[in-house]
């Protein structure tokens, strides 16, 4: 709605006299368009994805974007989103999108991302452990990025011949779960606490329920299909699984810790946080603009950071089991690197 100011003038009484009443005019004052949200997604060594949510006008003036990133300038956007292209790699970039209503109304909001490294892995002749040489014999690994990328999330799909319903995961999530040091307790994630396994809620009349099941790609975000899928289904402290809720991962160091409206897993658990999701985007095609504040780059690091745990190895095997398919992250956390580059991680099938 706009605004009026009403100024008056004040005349002496002889003008009042001779005549008439002095006219009051309006003075428009406008409004500039709200707030909004830029998410940057998409980070490769070369390009980068930046979108927003739509900015208000209170005025229902048509708002138009604009992107400023360093020098260049990018007018009149129509869109929510844009991708800018030919960018240089292991690159800092900051800039601002402006959204304007046309009347001079103007509301801009910075950003910045870094480009991952050039260089791609080369999978060159893997030494395959003999346990898994079954497993991944159709897969050629020879081929590299997105060639690469279609023939695991084909194996990964097609492996996963036994889809459970939700209930079933307590058939076999304190398995997988479980303390190498107290084979009565499972492990949680991100508090690294041990607690006995029957404490889960859902126990039936067990008095001391203090656990349940964490989906690290939020539930909400996902399939129906994909929210029974064991690999990424982790226990949880029940207080700690409500205050991560489905606040998207961000970087940050130390213990896990809700970062504004953002969640760090911990030092200790970031590697397997990142592989879970990476899984989750291999074998569902889901996205990474809702689970991280800096996409795929975010998870790229944290798998070369921290190296495949026990437990991982442990979780995936019985989900073979269980399901059919394994994480090929967890097998090999260099694939990521072959795929999508950025920081080399561990080679665990290095001749």
């Amino acid at each position: 709605m706009k605004q009026f100011i009403y100024r008056y003038a004040w005349f002496f009484p002889l003008l009042i006299a001779c005549g008439g009443n002095e006219e009051v005019v309006p003075e428009v004052v406008n409004t500039a368009p709200s707030s909004f949200i830029i998410t940057v997604s998409q980070v490769e060594n070369t390009r980068a994805t930046l979108s927003w949510n739509a900015a208000v006008d209170a005025e229902d003036d048509p708002v138009r974007y604009s992107i400023q990133q360093g020098s260049t300038h990018i007018p009149d956007i129509g869109s929510l989103s844009y991708t800018f292209e030919n960018l240089a790699p292991n690159t800092q970039y900051k800039g601002s999108v402006t959204a304007a209503d046309g009347q001079g109304g103007e509301t801009a909001i910075s950003y910045n991302y870094t480009t991952t490294d050039v260089g791609q892995g080369n999978a060159g002749d893997f030494s395959i452990p003999a346990d898994l040489e079954e497993y991944y014999k159709h897969v050629d690994f020879s081929k590299t990025s997105e060639e690469l990328y279609q023939e695991l999330a084909s194996l990964t799909s097609n492996k996963h011949t036994n889809i459970l319903s939700y209930t079933d995961r307590h058939d076999y999530l304190y398995d997988a779960d479980e303390d190498e040091n107290n084979t009565d307790n499972v492990i949680l994630i991100y508090s690294g606490e041990s607690r006995y396994w029957e404490e889960y809620q859902g126990n039936g009349s067990y008095a001391n329920q203090t656990f349940n099941t964490e989906h690290i790609y939020p539930q909400s975000l996902i399939t129906e299909i994909a929210k029974t899928d064991l690999h990424h289904l982790r226990v949880c402290d029940a207080g700690i699984n409500s205050s991560r809720s489905n606040h998207p991962f961000t970087d940050g160091s130390g213990g896990y810790q809700k970062m504004g409206n953002s969640w760090y897993p911990g030092d200790t658990w970031k590697g397997d946080v990142a592989r879970m999701v990476m899984y989750v985007h291999l074998r569902y095609d889901e996205p990474w603009a809702d689970i991280s504040t800096e996409g795929r780059a975010l998870f790229i690091r944290w798998n070369a950071e921290d190296p495949v745990s026990a437990i991982e190895i442990q979780r995936n095997d019985i989900f073979e089991g269980a399901q059919g398919n394994r994480n090929p992250f967890i097998d090999n956390p260099y694939l990521v690197t072959i795929l999508w580059g950025g920081e080399t991680a561990e080679n665990l099938w290095d001749n």
